[in-house]
């Protein structure tokens, strides 16, 4: 345990130091949510919460790809008009470890809070039929990719193979995207992807690619993670249930003082609108949006965290949105034709 709370202190120090701030145009006030890869399920509860923005008519609203939960808590920190940022729990919770004994992690306490607690990622480890490997242990000497770098698939990863006391000849630092053309092409023997099930990159593979899911045993993790089965059909390949790891996705803002100066006032005040509009809307966004939306308890609380001043605002009865023209609501509809919104029907029609 005292050599996996090492690694997690040095990686999330690396990220918050190692990345520099983002310059945005002064000229105009941009709201930014930090997601994740072009093809995971960050990016695309993104665009889910853009394209509600926009048909509310807050069309500055944009979705920014990153390397993941790492990237995202640094940014939501430190970066100009980057209000809001989702990020994995597990990362919140290692964070939360380390509040008493460093104060890099307390100063992302400080100022850091939650909106909502979303959906469950399952860990996919991935692998093929000709590897031979069915669970966690079988990554014993094997080549594993194990996320990008300031990814929170890399800092699961880390965590997940100390606690089941694995030691895979080689480790990979790469994305996902990447990391499935090297599986493909017999590279690597495995690699590891924390994001909500089902995933597009993953979609996206033909029933005859070979490809397989590796079970991790509850009795492993389970001390550490919840378990959860990702269901045979989730993905065209996959032929049987198959037990795992389960972190939460948590979409993270800052604690915005809207008295402080016009920038604090404005991000505040997107905050709001935006934590108003998910409310409000959230059945229509299980409709039409991603299928992890119907896994969103906007109730929940991740354990240890405190909620924006700028999200209770948006949660109170005498909240009253601004009005730029737009519907302000998303439009249950089971025919994509009818949206009127474009980004939202170009999803809706990507989710058919």
């Amino acid at each position: 345990m005292i050599l996996m709370k090492a690694i997690a202190r040095a990686a999330i120090i690396f990220c918050l130091y190692g990345l520099g701030a983002g310059t945005v145009n002064a000229q105009s006030f941009e709201v930014n949510i930090m997601t994740g890869g072009p093809t995971g399920t960050y990016i695309q509860i993104g665009r889910d919460i853009a394209a509600l923005a926009a048909q509310a008519g807050r069309d500055n609203v944009n979705v920014v790809e990153s390397a993941g939960s790492m990237e995202n808590i640094e940014a939501v920190k430190n970066r100009s008009h980057t209000q809001f940022g989702i990020v994995q729990s597990d990362v919140l919770d290692f964070i939360r470890t380390f509040k008493s004994e460093d104060p890099v992690m307390r100063s992302i306490l400080r100022n850091t809070r939650y909106v909502y607690s979303l959906y469950k990622e399952e860990v996919q480890i991935v692998t093929t039929t000709r590897t031979g490997i069915a669970t966690l242990l079988d990554l014993n000497g094997r080549t594993v990719g194990v996320g990008a770098l300031n990814s929170g698939t890399n800092l699961t990863s880390t965590f997940l193979l100390e606690v089941a006391g694995v030691r895979p000849a080689r480790t990979v630092n790469v994305n996902a995207g990447d990391a499935l053309q090297l599986l493909l092409a017999g590279r690597i023997d495995a690699f590891i992807y924390v994001a909500g099930a089902p995933t597009k990159l993953l979609q996206d593979v033909s029933p005859n690619a070979g490809l397989k899911l590796v079970r991790v045993p509850g009795e492993i993790a389970g001390d550490y993670y919840g378990i959860t089965s990702i269901r045979a059909g989730t993905y065209p390949w996959l032929k049987e249930d198959v037990e795992t790891a389960a972190v939460r996705a948590v979409l993270m803002t800052y604690e915005y003082n809207p008295n402080r100066n016009a920038y604090f006032r404005e991000s505040c005040d997107a905050v709001s609108e935006i934590t108003y509009l998910i409310k409000r809307n959230i059945e229509g966004l299980r409709l039409n949006g991603h299928p992890k939306w119907n896994e969103v308890d906007l109730d929940a609380v991740p354990s240890g965290w405190e909620q924006a001043e700028c999200v209770k605002r948006g949660l109170s009865d005498t909240y009253q949105p601004p009005f730029r023209g737009g519907g302000g609501s998303v439009a249950v509809v089971t025919d994509c034709s009818e949206i009127q919104n474009p980004v939202t029907k170009r999803l809706c029609l990507m989710r058919g």
